[in-house]
């Protein structure tokens, strides 16, 4: 059995990590406790028992735990909003693709599914996509997350825009003006910035 003094050394290790969790925490020190007294039994010192028990636990340290737990309980949400982004990014650019193709044969609905492809493509899908993806892209550095952001808002002005143009609406002349200044002077220089840093990194 570990001592009181022992126990505190372990609760001390537990309670310096970043775990927010208490649960966790208390569940980590009872865990940790069991695998030092089972290899202190034996043999191995409470120092060694501790080492080996920490290594067998949390090999990438008592934070990745927290992270990996969350991971799993919030799987299945990761999952279904994986789906649907994917989903909905296919439904609507099948959608405005074929608005485009209704419009110049001249078939009716190309104007509602212009509409609907558009505005779900640039309402639904991007934004969907960033939230999706903003865990890796917030690791990044500001000039990748920039790229990232400005890419999706001229792609979701080109799509509202050649829409508008195809259906003759109001405003669809600026709106297309607006979307390459954005391409132009936000996307590509962040997209070329980009691309000149990470073919120095490989030097």
């Amino acid at each position: 059995m570990i001592t009181e003094d022992q126990e505190q050394v372990i609760i001390d290790d537990v309670e310096s990590s970043k775990i927010r969790n208490q649960s966790l925490k208390e569940d980590l020190i009872d865990h940790l406790c069991c695998m030092t007294e089972i290899q202190m039994d034996k043999g191995s010192s409470f120092e060694d028992a501790l080492k080996v028990a920490m290594v067998q636990t949390a090999p990438n340290g008592l934070n990745e735990i927290e992270k990996e737990t969350i991971f799993l309980l919030n799987y299945s949400k990761i999952i279904f909003m994986k789906r649907l982004t994917y989903l909905s990014g296919y439904l609507f650019s099948v959608t405005w693709i074929a608005g485009v193709l209704f419009k110049i044969l001249h078939l009716p609905g190309a104007s509602m599914m212009l509409s609907i492809g558009g505005l779900g493509l640039a309402f639904i899908f991007f934004p969907l996509l960033l939230i999706n993806r903003y865990k890796s892209i917030a690791r990044q550095v500001l000039s990748e997350r920039l790229k990232w952001i400005l890419g999706a808002i001229t792609l979701g002005l080109l799509i509202i825009s050649i829409s508008m143009k195809m259906l003759h609406f109001m405003g669809a002349g600026e709106m297309l003006a607006l979307s390459f200044l954005v391409f132009g002077f936000g996307f590509l220089p962040f997209f070329f910035f980009r691309m000149y840093k990470k073919s120095v990194d490989e030097l």
